[in-house]
């Protein structure tokens, strides 16, 4: 096979994986935990965790003192859900959520 026919057939192998992971966004709502080791979100109704990617900032507490920040928020967010596999610290979160959008935020508690 010519390396002009494997370019185009690689580039369409590689295409239809990543298109295949990738979903449509989805609004979850939820808790979100944050701390230095951890970014997850337990959607509304259930007990498993996803762990959030992308920027959450808009649902953390700035940190008290010299820690960095770490607390609770009620959130609803626009992303995009993982298929199933480990996710997070030490593989405890069932998905990832690429997160798009912060949509709505309200802070529960706050850590030391």
């Amino acid at each position: 096979m010519k390396l002009t026919t494997r370019l185009p057939l690689a580039a369409l192998l590689l295409c239809s994986g990543a298109c295949a992971a990738g979903g449509e966004p989805t609004e979850v709502r939820g808790i979100y935990f944050y701390n230095f080791e951890n970014a997850a979100l337990t959607p509304e109704g259930q007990s498993e965790c996803w762990e959030a990617r992308g920027d959450m900032s808009a649902a953390e507490l700035p940190a008290k003192g010299s820690g960095r920040p770490w607390g609770r928020s009620k959130v609803v967010v626009r992303g995009v859900l993982s298929e199933p596999g480990k996710y997070g610290n030490m593989g405890t979160c069932t998905h990832a959520i690429d997160v798009i959008e912060v949509l709505s935020v309200e802070h529960l508690s706050q850590g030391p």
